[in-house]
């Protein structure tokens, strides 16, 4: 603690902090940093897959619009890829999200029905920092809700038995 001068007294003393009161204020913040980084690691992780997650929404609605514009014919994935603001060739600009063409979707014209080869398509990450991410759009129509999103996070290329996002 502060120790103040005492004019009325005659003594002085000096002012300032303990090595043990400098110790236990390095200590407390020490617990701090080592509780706090690996949440924060987390919510970046949570922050990157929900990136690629968005990626994959607008795909999943432009390939939508796409079958119920071509009533009973089997659109793909690509052809939704410029309405979802990717290239030509299946990349976000700049290039941090690629997509991969796997399935097709018809939806018929008189029940609304889709009929969907699953998993539809892919998007992986391509930048460094999440090269680890993959998710893929998986439909069944038996299934509540019939379309879900599922993502890997270890770096390898997502399948059907991976956990909904």
């Amino acid at each position: 603690m502060f120790t103040v001068s005492s004019a009325l007294s005659g003594k002085e003393r000096q002012q300032g902090f303990t090595l043990i009161e400098l110790l236990i204020v390095i200590l407390i913040v020490g617990i701090l940093a080592a509780v706090a980084a690996p949440i924060y690691l987390g919510y970046v992780k949570d922050a990157k897959t929900a990136e690629g997650k968005a990626v994959a929404g607008s795909l999943w609605t432009a390939v939508q619009s796409n079958g119920i514009a071509s009533c009973g014919t089997a659109v793909t994935s690509a052809s939704g890829w410029a309405k979802a603001g990717l290239t030509t060739t299946g990349t976000t600009t700049p290039a941090r999200w690629q997509a991969t063409d796997l399935g097709t979707l018809t939806v018929n014209c008189t029940t609304g029905a889709f009929t969907v080869t699953s998993p539809l398509f892919t998007i992986a990450g391509t930048a460094s920092d999440v090269n680890f991410i993959s998710i893929g759009l998986f439909y069944n129509a038996a299934g509540t809700p019939p379309s879900v999103l599922r993502c890997n996070e270890s770096g390898a290329t997502v399948s059907a038995t991976d956990p909904v996002c």
